[in-house]
């Protein structure tokens, strides 16, 4: 190789270490090499392992899908573009024209939207209390193909018994398909509960630094299998530095998790005791509605999420967080630091107010994502809010 442009192109190959690396490196290439059309064809059909292109076979998203099924107790996992991406490959890879879904009343709102968006391929959403099994019952006298509910609701906090539901949808011949996002594997396994596929919002907690978007769904293959093709072919699958960056960020999610649900237990036990706050809304309390489903669903605590109501509305939100100074506002939930959201005004603002008073996400309520910080300086922090709020 003489030729300049020639040897730009060709000479920075590195060769194949024979050793392996102690952390999986990046494998940032949508184009992959084959010897000859044999090993096409080995590939292709699964004979040997290898990519086909950056959205096929990418080792660093088979990592990652081999670590989430590990940790959820599934034969399979899929990894995709984003939480809201792993349920709409699921609904288009398993719904189809006059198929019925039941749902709680209380998802997170674009999981509800997007249902409602498949209305004009003719499917049917049907939403009800997920913690009143009478009604699930009811709901399921109609022929239904799938049951969607959350682990822990998003934003109430409310928490079904997955158990009971999985039974109801079974009996019915429907799937239960499950968000764990707000629990995680750490706290709880829906599908050890019955369920058929369980959708974590990887952003979130596997996630836990606020720095990418990815989802996954975890299942028996004969369902994710037909779910991946469709995603695949559609390119709902992250890039390999994502995948990289959750699987790295998942190594961490039970030391994580082990110190943000013991704050959140003490933070909602101490919120509870605040003038300014009017409810507390967390599973580990004695207080909560769903404290017997959440003591027999949830593991190594409660979770990091919780919600609380204060008086003055819009306004009285406004003058808490300008009064905050460590505690910022943010959308989204998860990370190492602990952030207050505004549902009204962010997951649930595409809901009517009427719509959003019947769910009781008033705009005095306030979901937190409770972080790994010293509790001191969380609730130091708090207290400046809750100062401002009074002045």
């Amino acid at each position: 190789m003489s030729n300049f442009s020639t040897r730009a192109v060709h000479a920075g190959l590195a060769p194949e270490p024979a050793n392996r690396p102690a952390s999986l490196p990046i494998y940032q290439s949508a184009g992959w090499v084959f010897r000859d059309l044999d090993e096409v064809d080995a590939i292709y059909e699964g004979r040997t392992a290898g990519a086909i292109y950056g959205t096929d076979g990418v080792p660093n998203i088979l990592a990652l899908e081999a670590l989430v099924a590990e940790l959820e107790g599934a034969e399979t996992a899929l990894a995709t573009s984003g939480g809201m991406a792993a349920f709409f490959a699921t609904f288009m890879g398993l719904l189809g024209s006059g198929d019925r879904v039941v749902a709680s009343r209380d998802l997170y709102g674009n999981t509800t939207r997007l249902l409602a968006d498949l209305s004009r391929f003719g499917v049917v959403a049907e939403f009800v209390d997920a913690t009143d099994l009478d009604a699930v019952q009811r709901a399921l006298q109609s022929k239904t193909r799938l049951v969607v509910v959350e682990t822990i609701s998003n934003p109430r906090l409310r928490v079904a018994d997955l158990r009971e539901l999985a039974k109801l949808a079974h009996d019915g011949g429907a799937l239960l398909l499950v968000d764990n996002t707000f629990a995680s594997p750490y706290h709880c396994l829906p599908l050890a509960h019955g369920a058929d596929l369980v959708v974590e919002s990887a952003t979130k907690f596997f996630g836990g630094h606020h720095d990418l978007v990815l989802g996954a769904l975890a299942g028996r293959a004969e369902v994710v299998d037909r779910i991946r093709t469709l995603a695949v072919r559609a390119s709902m699958v992250p890039g390999a530095f994502d995948a990289w960056l959750a699987a790295r960020s998942i190594q961490t999610l039970g030391t994580r998790l082990e110190r943000a649900s013991s704050n959140a237990l003490a933070l909602a036990t101490w919120l509870s005791q605040q003038k300014a706050v009017g409810a507390v809304h967390y599973p580990g309390l004695p207080s909560h509605p769903d404290r017997r489903a959440a003591q027999a669903l949830l593991t190594n605590g409660a979770g990091a999420m919780l919600a609380f109501e204060i008086a003055g509305g819009r306004a009285g939100v406004n003058a808490l967080v300008r009064g905050l100074s460590m505690i910022r506002l943010v959308l989204s939930l998860g990370g190492t630091a602990t952030t207050l959201s505004h549902p009204a005004t962010s997951s649930h603002r595409a809901l009517s107010r009427e719509q959003r008073d019947a769910l009781g996400i008033h705009d005095g309520f306030l979901r937190m994502s409770v972080g790994i910080e010293d509790i001191a300086d969380i609730e130091s922090d708090l207290e400046r809010g809750f100062a401002a709020l009074a002045t």
